[in-house]
């Protein structure tokens, strides 16, 4: 999922000892790279959370589908989103 995706990678940047710029950058590249994996464009993604933040039980769905899949994630021993 590119949520799940996109929040492993922000905790990852953000735990990261470098500047917030150079974090910002890195994170940059690499949501690109999430896009590429999912087959899904910056502008529909931007779109899609444009439609979804209209519609708040709609958007909890979606995060706790996100954070379920995280909690999965955290259990596998030796799972580890590369970058």
């Amino acid at each position: 999922m590119v949520l799940t995706d996109i929040q492993l990678t922000e905790g990852k940047v953000s735990a990261l000892p470098v500047s917030y710029d150079s974090s910002q950058v890195l994170y940059s590249l690499l949501e690109k790279e999430i896009f590429l994996k999912h087959s899904v464009s910056d502008s529909l993604f931007t779109q899609s959370m444009l439609y979804y933040l209209e519609d708040a039980k709609a958007m909890e769905k979606i995060y706790a589908r996100v954070i379920d899949s995280l909690t999965v994630l955290e259990t596998i021993p030796g799972k580890e989103q590369n970058f």
